[in-house]
């Protein structure tokens, strides 16, 4: 019986060495050792002496020895996979737009670009050793520190015994563990401290579908406007907010909007706990790599800002098995 998918050994190779002495043929080898006949050919090929003669290629069999060609074996087992990738002109150009312009990350642009053929680790190889224009501080989270967040203004002592009425801990859990489709993250990109306008950023998180609106001012009027902005479209997939404790969020005029006009539930995270609104805060750092920390709001349009919250959520999403927030909310959205 032929042997499959086994590399020869260093006593088949003396065996080898110990038949052609004996002046037996490839295929009798073969037959002895129940290996196949093009795996003999191809070992003396490799590590016999090849003579061309008039055009024709020869293998001098008895140059074949058995010690040297364990040794080639062995260093070809260890280096095999040492080599570089190749990396063409089309994966450069394509890679490149998407780390310096889509702002994508490398595992979703090899998870997530059809036929590419390249994986997560040669595209941060490929940065690493200048064979692309990206750098690494173009990757996403290279380079970032902690910053101490800002002391934020104390609620008067009325509405904290609103806010806390309305804590995340009183969150249902189908709600938490995203069972259920509707259900938004809401937050705030801020200005620099002497501009007014901000980006109130909202996450349905079930889909981790993003949507952005700009607010000119913290003005309750302005966060009205924004709210009655993206109400306006997104009413029906929406049924429960949860935002932080920050000023906009926290006057009882936004209470009553929010659960009167609107008939939603609203939930307040504890104070200074980002992670339980995680997938608020994952993607504000998505947008703040289009508009860094310091970027004035004031000049942003509404339409530049769509386009750049278009892009995060046509990225393919690990979470989502590699689709993109858009093509798993418009479903859904469309059927509510």
């Amino acid at each position: 019986m032929v042997q499959e998918y086994k590399h020869l050994d260093f006593q088949e190779r003396l065996q080898i060495k110990n038949f052609i002495d004996d002046g037996l043929t490839n295929s009798e080898i073969a037959r002895r050792l129940h290996r196949s006949r093009a795996a003999i050919t191809l070992e003396l090929q490799r590590n016999a002496r090849v003579m061309t003669w008039r055009g024709k290629k020869r293998t001098l069999r008895h140059t074949y020895e058995p010690v040297q060609a364990q040794r080639r074996a062995e260093t070809f087992a260890c280096t095999r996979h040492n080599s570089k990738k190749k990396i063409t002109p089309r994966k450069r150009e394509v890679i490149d737009e998407l780390l310096l312009k889509k702002k994508w990350s490398p595992d979703q642009i090899a998870h997530g670009v059809p036929r590419l053929g390249v994986c997560t680790q040669t595209i941060y190889n490929w940065v690493l050793s200048n064979q692309l224009q990206a750098k690494v501080i173009d990757l996403p989270l290279k380079g970032k520190r902690r910053r101490k967040l800002r002391r934020k203004a104390v609620n008067p002592i009325q509405t904290r015994a609103y806010i806390e009425r309305r804590s995340i801990k009183n969150r249902p859990n189908t709600i938490n563990e995203r069972q259920t489709f509707g259900h938004w993250e809401i937050d705030g990109v801020m200005s620099p401290q002497d501009t007014q306008a901000f980006v109130i950023t909202l996450v349905e998180r079930k889909t981790r579908f993003m949507v952005g609106v700009k607010a000119k001012s913290r003005n309750f009027n302005d966060v009205k406007t924004a709210i009655d902005t993206f109400m306006s479209r997104f009413q029906t997939t929406c049924k429960s907010l949860t935002c932080d404790r920050g000023t906009e969020f926290t006057s009882i005029s936004f209470i009553s909007q929010v659960e009167n006009d609107y008939h939603l539930k609203l939930y307040y995270a504890d104070p200074q706990s980002p992670g339980q609104r995680g997938t608020n805060e994952r993607m504000n750092r998505e947008l703040r790599r289009v508009f860094p920390a310091g970027y004035d709001f004031t000049k942003l349009t509404q339409k530049r800002l769509q386009r750049a919250i278009r892009d995060i959520n046509e990225r393919p999403r690990v979470v989502l098995s590699y689709k993109s927030p858009q093509s798993v909310f418009i479903p859904r959205f469309k059927a509510a």
